[in-house]
């Protein structure tokens, strides 16, 4: 049987990407909240009715400080990426589990950029490490 795991998502950052380098590999690794609205039918007035999903996103490598160097909260963004499960276990010993999308492209939508630079037009695309 195939598989296939393939996300794409058009949003806004609800904060900034928090951003740390690992130190074995020194690679970027950040994570970031992506709201994304979708249309659900209509209220008792006609009017549309919209639902928000906050999906959380990590982002390795180049795409990471290319996010931290142009975009910020409210920021517009395009990912394309796949969906996995994160499981963990805290301190306590209570299992957690949350679905995160795993960055491959991303597309900046904003013109303009945290430090009035113009941000690369180009689909940047890195391998992810794992």
């Amino acid at each position: 049987m195939a598989n296939f795991n393939k996300v794409i998502l058009v949003g806004n950052m609800v904060r900034d990407l928090e951003i740390k380098t690992s130190a074995n590999s020194n690679v970027s690794l950040g994570t970031l909240g992506l709201a994304v609205n979708s249309v659900v039918g209509k209220d008792a007035d006609g009017k549309p009715k919209t639902e928000t999903l906050f999906v959380d996103v990590v982002v390795f490598g180049k795409q990471a400080e290319t996010i931290a160097q142009y975009c910020k909260k409210g920021s517009p963004l395009l990912v394309e990426g796949r969906l996995r499960l994160r499981i963990w276990e805290d301190k306590d010993g209570n299992k957690h589990s949350k679905h995160e999308v795993v960055l491959e492209r991303m597309q900046l939508l904003n013109g303009g950029s945290k430090k009035n630079e113009e941000p690369p037009m180009e689909v940047v695309e890195d391998d992810v490490p794992f």
